[in-house]
């Protein structure tokens, strides 16, 4: 009889600790769901706002492009008509551009850079007459 009482007891002992390690198994796999997530949102985050940054910086070398282009085709002499550099900014957002231009033979190029934050993006335009 007491070795069954001896049996018994210990048996209820093992299913405690079996429970108390799948608890704490539980519980850690939990912790580290838990703490990983704000990660991700935070570089999710991050991610959101260099594609932002991207976007105007892309824009404002698309507006200098477009401006030197312009002046090419107005051929008043200033600026990128006489194979120059104009900069500028963008009035909306502060984003800032510099193209310039020059002619090879019969073909113009124009090299426009924007800037927004830490972001800058090029445009490059070429073509013949």
């Amino acid at each position: 009889m007491d070795k069954f009482m001896f049996a018994r007891k210990n048996n209820i002992k093992q299913k405690g600790a079996t429970a108390i390690l799948l608890s704490v198994l539980v519980l850690s796999s939990l912790l580290v769901i838990g703490l990983g997530y704000p990660t991700l949102v935070i570089i999710q985050l991050k991610m959101s706002r260099n594609i932002k940054e991207s976007v105007q910086a892309f824009y404002a070398a698309d507006a200098g492009a477009e401006f030197c282009l312009y002046q090419i085709k107005r051929t008043t002499g200033e600026g990128c008509s006489g194979g120059g550099t104009i900069t500028g900014s963008l009035p909306t957002n502060g984003a800032v551009y510099s193209a310039e231009s020059r002619r090879v033979a019969d073909e113009w190029i124009i090299n426009s850079l924007g800037e927004y934050g830490n972001t800058s993006r090029k445009i490059f335009i070429s073509w013949e007459e």
